[in-house]
């Protein structure tokens, strides 16, 4: 008897806990999304490695022409000791390593980056910074302090600059849809390696520099519309496939004006590394999902 007693208790508590589960207000409902954070600040890599566009002709001061074990090495890293020739080397003075950049794969992630590119200037890799130990008959024997990748003939040596700091701040306040746009919008007209597609942690430029008021440690988000004339050539595709359902007496359509107004979406966010006179060099930091050159980035309006 104590056993069908204690048993009917159970069930009578199940039964209620059920109930007061089902009468509960339902949870909060929340955007979902597959956000990928970066969570850390900008490195010292990040900093001297990112690359810049720049319309200005680089001060160069000379190039690597050879190494300790030339003809047989021609890539050098960091602790390489390295031949530079020019005539403004200074024994004990750092310098930095950068490379002009070309496009090997001669395909356009947007139509008009060829000349989008021409109006912000050209591509530079920063390969790392050296130290003339010597000067010998007029060429610098230097060390390899730094590199970001592999330094080779030709490259060329510049005045070694420091980097100003970028104040990071932890991501979490960027919304899905903004209220509005920001005051100042620019587009990703290329990114590091000449890659198409990018995400947090990867580095874009941006065809707004100094000369529009950017500084270096401002933030900016990616957006991108619907409106058919901004989109590339393969998303467009998409407004030309039939909609609706068979069942529709009159199927839905979506027009060119009506994509107009539909409300950009954030793609992510990135955080300013430097800039020159027409580009601004930027790390994303956050990314909703994949980012594409070409898209636009918008200035976050708080600052």
């Amino acid at each position: 008897m104590k056993r069908i007693v204690a048993v009917t208790l159970m069930l009578w508590a199940a039964t209620c806990f059920a109930q007061g589960q089902q009468a509960a207000p339902p949870a909060e409902s929340r955007f979902s999304t597959n956000q990928t954070v970066h969570e850390n600040a900008p490195s010292y890599s990040d900093l001297y490695c990112a690359g810049f566009l720049s319309k200005e002709i680089v001060h160069r001061i000379g190039s690597v022409t050879g190494g300790m074990y030339s003809p047989d090495e021609t890539q050098f890293s960091r602790g390489s000791t390295i031949f530079v020739s020019g005539s403004d080397l200074k024994e004990g003075d750092q310098y930095s390593v950068v490379r002009e950049m070309k496009d090997p794969n001669h395909y356009e992630p947007f139509i008009g980056q060829k000349s989008a590119l021409a109006a912000v200037g050209e591509p530079y890799a920063e390969l790392g910074r050296l130290k003339i130990v010597a000067i010998r008959g007029g060429v610098g024997v230097a060390q390899v302090e730094f590199s970001c990748q592999n330094i080779t003939l030709g490259d060329i040596v510049i005045p070694f600059n420091e980097h100003a700091p970028v104040e990071f701040k932890k991501s979490g306040t960027l919304v899905r849809f903004s209220p509005g746009p920001g005051h100042l919008k620019s587009r990703i007209v290329m990114a590091k390696e000449f890659d198409a597609v990018v995400g947090a942690g990867q580095i874009v430029y941006l065809d707004a520099g100094s000369n529009k008021g950017v500084k270096t440690g401002m933030y900016f988000r990616a957006v991108r519309g619907y409106d058919p004339a901004t989109l590339n050539a393969i998303d467009n595709l998409s407004y030309k496939a039939p909609v609706g359902e068979d069942t529709q007496k009159v199927p839905g359509t979506v027009t060119p004006q009506a994509a107009k107004t539909l409300p950009p979406r954030n793609l992510g966010e990135m955080i300013v590394l430097n800039t020159t006179q027409t580009s601004a060099t930027a790390m994303i930091t956050t990314s909703f999902e994949p980012i594409q050159v070409g898209d636009w980035a918008e200035m976050e309006d708080e600052q």
